[in-house]
């Protein structure tokens, strides 16, 4: 009989089409193979696409358990805030309901074990655990989540945003590190993360471990098919992107314009339409430089396969890019900053991503690999490997397992 598992999200995970859905949707599926699985989270409502939700789980033998909670950000809940020693950001997921139902599930199911996908829906396993002592909780933190809040004071300009940023961080640097204290165990999806950890809290070591989320592999491709471009993977709707791109334009495709215009480049950039992509950008002039707007995207993998490069321009952020593994395991050759490729150990420059942090470098290493079509190969064939290697699915579900309940699959 499988041990049972509590697994706490802070969305709907399905349909898994962008990088949070699918760090929650996978491991959820993979695990169900090792434990019978109770599944909650909060939904701003219930309708067709959680029904939906709930027959797929159904159909993994998972146990779906959505409950109505509205986590849109409302300006009277963040003056509220103010008297509360949890973040914003992470109370706005806390409900009366679930916890009800969380602990009503415990006790009826005699589940032994929580896993939390972020720090967000932490405060139930918690308050759970105060209650029920021999609970194992585990934590797996997608980000170290007061280091964006850091960044996101660094670069607003706003001073009202500013001084809620610094007002924020506050309380999440102490809650995120008392959170460490307070669970069994604690899971980084990022050797860059582990180290931030390691530094901040020596005393937890024994605590912390890094388990890289997985990437099933749908297409691998064909090196014939592509277009002689570059493309960004990306989303529109985030702060982060938007500065990223931003600082990718004008920083590194700009002035490496004369050799891209040269070998008739093109750089291609997803999400948003170009009216949207100009106004957030501030940059109007864009056709000249070679670039295009692709707008949403429905099938990604053969989108990707028309490019001949990945770019990931990433500045600001932290935990592992999904985009990145996505791309690595189609076989693409992909341009990473410093910043992405210092995340994982398994990240090398020239041998598995080509790193960048600068236009003269940019240009250097795209000259190299055009005039060596025997080092694209093997840049595409390295990628591939690194993920079959070290981001598995069934690796991870396995590692929980063993962690979890000390035993064997």
């Amino acid at each position: 009989m499988k041990p049972k598992l509590l697994f706490l999200a802070p969305q709907n995970p399905y349909p898994p089409i962008d990088g949070g859905k699918i760090s929650i949707y996978y491991p959820v599926k993979y695990l169900s193979r090792f434990f019978e699985i109770y599944f909650i989270t909060p939904v701003k409502q219930l309708d067709e696409n959680v029904d939906k939700a709930i027959k797929h789980f159904q159909n993994i033998e998972v146990k779906y358990l959505p409950v109505v909670k509205n986590t849109d950000d409302k300006i009277i809940d963040l003056l509220k805030n103010a008297f509360n020693k949890i973040p914003f950001k992470w109370y706005k997921y806390y409900s009366n309901d679930i916890y009800d139902l969380c602990e009503k599930l415990i006790v009826k199911e005699d589940i032994r074990y929580i896993l939390t996908s972020a720090p967000h829906m932490a405060l139930y396993a918690v308050k759970l655990k105060k209650l029920n002592p021999n609970l194992k909780i585990y934590l797996r933190e997608h980000n170290i989540e007061f280091s964006l809040v850091e960044q996101f004071i660094n670069l607003a300009k706003n001073p009202v945003y500013k001084l809620i940023g610094i007002w924020q961080i506050k309380k999440t640097k102490l809650l995120e590190q008392k959170y460490w204290e307070l669970f069994d165990k604690i899971f980084f999806i990022s050797d860059y993360d582990y180290e931030i950890a390691k530094s901040l809290r020596p005393d937890l070591i024994s605590k912390f471990y890094v388990l890289y989320d997985g990437f099933e592999v749908n297409k691998i491709c064909d090196h014939e098919e592509f277009q002689n471009s570059f493309i960004i993977p990306t989303n529109i709707n985030t702060i982060q992107n938007q500065i990223s791109v931003k600082w990718f334009i004008e920083e590194i495709w700009i002035p490496s314009f004369n050799f891209i215009k040269k070998n008739n480049l093109i750089l291609s950039i997803t999400s948003g339409s170009e009216s949207e992509w100009k106004k957030v950008l501030g940059i109007y002039n864009l056709e000249q430089f070679n670039i295009r707007f692709l707008g949403f995207i429905k099938n990604f993998d053969e989108e990707l396969c028309k490019h001949k490069y990945v770019i990931s321009p990433t500045i600001m952020g932290s935990g592992l890019r999904l985009k990145i593994l996505h791309s690595m395991a189609s076989g693409k050759v992909i341009f990473a900053t410093g910043y992405d490729v210092k995340t994982v150990k398994a990240f090398k420059d020239m041998h598995n991503i080509v790193e960048f942090n600068n236009s003269v470098e940019f240009m250097e290493k795209i000259k190299i690999i055009e005039e060596n079509k025997s080092l694209f190969n093997t840049l595409s064939k390295n990628a591939v490997e690194t993920i079959q290697k070290y981001f598995n699915w069934d690796h991870y579900a396995k590692f929980i397992f063993e962690n979890f309940t000390g035993g064997k699959t």
